[in-house]
């Protein structure tokens, strides 16, 4: 991994000595970009504007490499309608439960949240999702969308499209369970 100013090159003298000279980039663009190798072995890259943001993510991006944390960014590029297809299809329902996951998914995930990508699913996107889900339904049913929501994200992260799952933080709460009357 390295840290590499885009601006400036260092170039050797005759005598021997080092000067810094301009790039043919300079003053044009991110002037700091960092490089390394994910765990697939891909030269990645990306550009920063100060030396002391790029030297903070060059230091995330090693100590993730080095847990074994590392999620590609690009990786959550992926629309969650598309993810949850293919999710769907993956599980072993039985078929009842998978035509009520699948029109779960359908009615009351993809129309406000189908458009996303993963990475751009935070705590705060669920929970305000939730919350209108409250005004439509009842609460024990908001809970068991918010589940099947929450399952499809926990397989995203075992696949390495994102890092955390965004249902789980505690910021994000399903609403409490109706207890039936009898």
């Amino acid at each position: 991994m390295t840290v590499d100013d885009r601006w400036h090159k260092r170039v050797k003298r005759p005598d021997g000595s080092v000067e810094q000279v301009r790039t043919t980039r300079y003053g044009v663009g991110q002037r700091w970009q960092v490089r390394w190798r994910d765990d697939s072995g891909r030269q990645r890259n990306k550009s920063f504007d100060r030396k002391s943001d790029a030297d903070r993510f060059d230091a995330g991006v090693r100590a993730d490499l080095f847990r074994g944390n590392y999620v590609d960014p690009a990786a959550g590029k992926v629309i969650l309608r598309s993810f949850g297809t293919d999710w769907l299809a993956a599980q072993t329902f039985d078929p009842s439960t998978r035509e009520a996951v699948e029109l779960r998914l359908r009615l009351h995930v993809s129309p406000d949240l189908g458009d996303r990508e993963l990475r751009r699913l935070s705590p705060s996107v669920v929970q305000a999702w939730v919350r209108g889900l409250q005004g439509r339904m009842a609460a024990n049913y908001v809970r068991v969308v918010f589940a099947n929501l929450s399952a499809m994200l926990t397989a995203a992260v075992d696949d390495g499209k994102i890092a955390k799952n965004p249902c789980s933080a505690a910021s994000v709460k399903p609403p409490a369970a109706e207890r039936r009357r009898v």
